[in-house]
């Protein structure tokens, strides 16, 4: 594991000697030569990866190269951060510059000569011990391009979930589910050990076509072992999406008891089915159950969970379903359709040996599919290597195999899936993690490295996707092919936990339990409750990141000031006096709740933060000071309800602006714009109107959302419009929103080629037909048409040949449609 910190220190040093050169001007020998003694040593780390059971001196010694590589980086980035302070400086303080700028020169000749003594001292063990055996590092130079084509190579396609040996299960559960006679609600419960698929099935279940028409509403939560009523409640009325955002934003602040009085009215008299997974107390239920009306609509819910008193505990009418570990066969199918992706030719010695290996699994699911994904990236000759390291790691039957394939697939990884992988154990258990906001949390960490072909973005996804591809992380949500939200497993999350426990690379805080007591740790992370988040903690200097989930807590305590290696700062639904004056040089992801607003000045403090990559004030309520980034040209992602000023400079990096208004947008330099993929732009009252020739300059867009207030829009009214037969190629989702169009807005949006998503949202059009030719749309996959009025609609037989999901809703008046009929429900 220490390998993965060595190599990402690495090449931090490699950055800074290339980016910062005449910084480091003085001390670029030294910093050369300790990288070269650390690529070194790292060689020296992967031997000892490679051992089944690591003996105590390696240990020991590992952990002395852990803790000099994170010196080593406590010592650039701190020298970095007081020259760029010094930079900074007005006024009289300038006149101190000079000597200043000496006396860090001194002090960092100093420390890198300790750092030099300590890395010899480093090396003398190692040769005294007779640790490892050094194996060449791989080749200098970035790999970064190489290993992700390698990458989407191997990466799977979109696929749809397979849950193999539990069809007779999911047959038996979905003729409980539609069950014409029962008309009472009805509770499923679906109970077993971790890692037999029950949330797999339960999710089978609820995008089951038939299940889709029979419940009108649907809606998933989970609960896990640390679990707020409140927030179980608000996951469910979010997932119904029967509430609007202003909606959300006020019952966000009502107590569980009101809550509950909520969502019973929002299901009275509606059949609804609600899945509940990974219920550990049967107190979970009990708070759950008021909020969930006894009505006669023929409603259901779905419980999973792993204790059986919990399944079998339940009151009124329920069924407990048990689920079994698979049969041999079925155990081998399933690893059947993972493992030999990537193999043409399956002799009879490979089989043997997967055979033998997917018997040690014992019907296990969870463990044949990380089992299989490990494998499937190997070579038939290698298939014998790691069976033989199984073996080697199994003293006797009583040994589960799980934990031995969870580690072997880990320790399989490069050091960047590695590093993504711990990172997992930030989330809070079952936590369904928005894969924008990993990515650009990672990309903030510095974990990601890019180059001239890729953007650190799509690098990041791509190492995210492989521990997809590798089952030690599951799709959850996908839309237009790609992946949006994921889940890691509770097994994996423990795996993932342990892991960076070890590493002094994450430190989680819960309700409970702290799962780690260091006061040096690089990342602190408080799930639910701040206040018993120890104040000793809140001072840690060599703290990269703070992140917080949770409900809503007053800020106290939290020394930002001291802080000042910090990357990544999550303050989340955290309230109260939050206070810099600049110093926070090395942050590069910003995040908290627009109501913060309201305690503090976070608009001059963020004029201030010269690296920031992504602001992220993206809760529902509105900003309307006004916020200055002119002087922040690292900028990639800036989301937030912006109702104010948004002043922006030199944007060559942006690639997500939600929401600017129209006024702000008006005053920026399109073509300046060359990265930006993701658009919201909103329209006042009375504000500057939308020029779609400003669109039309974004080469890069991929996903645009505008919203007005009711503003007639003439699509083809701009001479720069009309006149193209392409406009905006490489826009894959469209979303209108409260637009009164003056024509048929279709002939303008058929010549977007890579369409693949189109919603019309509360738009207007009473000009008479709406058509779709027959060329039109050829990627369409889902057309979304919730109109205020339409009078027809027609559709040629041969339009839309891609499309999956069409919905058409008209609110004022009947229309007359003409559609085909393979495109009628």
């Amino acid at each position: 594991m220490v390998d993965a910190i060595t190599e990402f220190v690495v090449g931090k040093i490699g950055n800074y000697l290339i980016e910062e050169a005449s910084m480091f001007m003085a001390v670029k020998e030294d910093l050369e030569e300790l990288k070269t003694e650390l690529t070194c040593i790292h060689g020296y780390l992967k031997d000892v990866e490679a051992r089944e059971r690591e003996d105590e001196v390696s240990k020991e010694w590992s952990k002395l190269v852990l803790d000099f590589a994170y010196d080593v980086e406590d010592v650039l980035d701190t020298y970095h951060f007081k020259l760029e302070e010094r930079s900074q400086r007005r006024g009289l303080r300038r006149l101190t510059n000079k000597i200043g700028r000496k006396m860090d020169a001194y002090s960092i000749v100093d420390d890198i000569r300790i750092l030099k003594r300590r890395i010899l001292d480093i090396t003398r063990k190692r040769e005294t011990y007779g640790i490892g055996g050094l194996k060449e590092p791989q080749g200098g130079g970035n790999t970064s391009s190489l290993r992700v084509r390698q990458l989407r190579r191997a990466r799977s396609v979109d696929q749809e979930e397979v849950v193999v040996g539990l069809e007779d299960d999911a047959k038996i559960l979905l003729e409980k589910l539609l069950d014409y006679e029962e008309k009472n609600r009805f509770i499923i419960s679906i109970f077993g050990m971790g890692g037999l698929g029950k949330t797999a099935l339960a999710r089978k279940l609820y995008n089951s076509r038939d299940v889709k028409e029979r419940f009108e509403y649907r809606a998933w939560t989970y609960v896990s072992q640390e679990y707020k009523t409140g927030d179980i409640l608000m996951r469910i009325i979010r997932s119904l999406g029967m509430t609007s955002g202003e909606e959300l934003e006020k019952i966000r602040k009502f107590a569980d008891e009101e809550l509950e009085v909520y969502l019973h009215g929002l299901l009275e008299g509606k059949k609804y089915l609600v899945v509940v997974d990974d219920i550990w107390e049967r107190e979970a239920w009990e708070s759950l159950k008021r909020a969930l009306p006894c009505n006669h609509e023929g409603s259901r819910v779905i419980i999973t969970t792993r204790i059986k008193a919990v399944a079998e505990g339940l009151d009124g009418r329920f069924y407990a379903h048990k689920l079994r570990f698979l049969t041999f066969e079925e155990s081998w199918e399933l690893f059947e359709q993972r493992a030999f992706r990537n193999i043409q030719r399956k002799d009879e010695d490979l089989l043997k040996t997967g055979k033998e290996m997917v018997q040690k699994c014992r019907g296990l699911p969870l463990c044949i599919v990380v089992l299989a994904g490990l494998l499937s990236r190997k070579t038939p000759s290698e298939w014998n290597d790691v069976c033989n390291s199984l073996w080697r790691r199994l003293k006797d039957d009583s040994i589960h195999v799980a934990p031995i394939v969870f580690d072997l697939s880990f320790k399989e990884l490069r050091h960047e899936s590695k590093l993504c992988f711990l990172y997992l154990s930030i989330f809070p258990e079952d936590y369904e993690i928005d894969l924008e906001k990993l990515i650009r949390l990672l990309v903030a960490e510095g974990f990601i490295q890019g180059d001239e072909e890729m953007m650190m973005e799509d690098v990041a996804r791509y190492y995210i996707e492989e521990l997809i591809d590798r089952s030690l992380l599951e799709a959850v949500r996908r839309d237009r092919g790609k992946v949006m939200s994921c889940r890691i497993h509770d097994l994996l999350r423990d795996v993932a936990i342990k892991k960076s426990k070890e590493l002094n690379f994450v430190n989680v805080y819960n309700d409970h339990v702290s799962q780690h007591s260091s006061t040096t740790c690089r990342r602190e992370v408080v799930h639910h409750q701040f206040k018993r988040y120890p104040s000793e903690k809140r001072k840690n200097k060599r703290m990269r990141s703070f992140l917080y989930f949770g409900e809503l807590k007053f800020l106290v305590g939290l020394d930002v000031e001291t802080m000042k290696l910090l990357r990544v700062l999550d303050l989340g639904a955290l309230r109260g006096p939050f206070a810099s004056n600049g110093d926070l040089i090395h942050l590069r992801y910003l995040r908290f709740d627009g109501d913060s607003l309201r305690l503090f000045d976070i608009a001059a403090i963020i004029s201030k933060l010269r690296f920031l990559q992504t602001l992220d004030a993206s809760h529902l309520c509105p900003i309307y000071d006004t916020i200055d980034l002119r002087k922040l040209t690292s900028l990639r992602h800036v989301i937030g309800r912006f109702f104010g000023n948004l002043l922006i400079g030199d944007a060559a990096n942006l690639q997500t602006l939600r929401s600017i208004s129209s006024d702000s947008w008006s005053k920026l330099k399109h073509e300046l714009l060359i990265n930006l993929r993701d658009l919201f732009i909103y329209e006042m009252i009375r504000s500057v109107p939308v020029s779609w020739a400003s669109l039309t300059k974004l080469r890069s867009l991929r996903v645009l959302k505008l919203e007005t207030y009711g503003r007639n829009l003439s699509l083809e009214l701009e001479e720069a419009v009309r006149s193209m037969d392409v406009i905006s190629p490489s826009l894959e989702s469209v979303t209108l929103v409260r637009i009164t169009f003056e024509e048929d807005p279709m002939p303008f949006l058929q010549k977007m080629p890579r369409l693949e998503d189109l919603i019309l949202e509360n738009c207007d059009y009473s000009g008479g037909k709406m058509s779709i030719s027959e060329q039109g749309f050829g990627r369409l996959r889902k057309l979304q048409l919730f109109m205020e009025r339409l009078d027809e609609l027609q559709i040629e037989e041969e339009a839309m040949p891609n499309l999956i999901k069409l919905e058409i809703k008209v609110f004022e008046r009947e229309t007359k449609l003409r559609i085909p009929n393979r495109l009628r429900a």
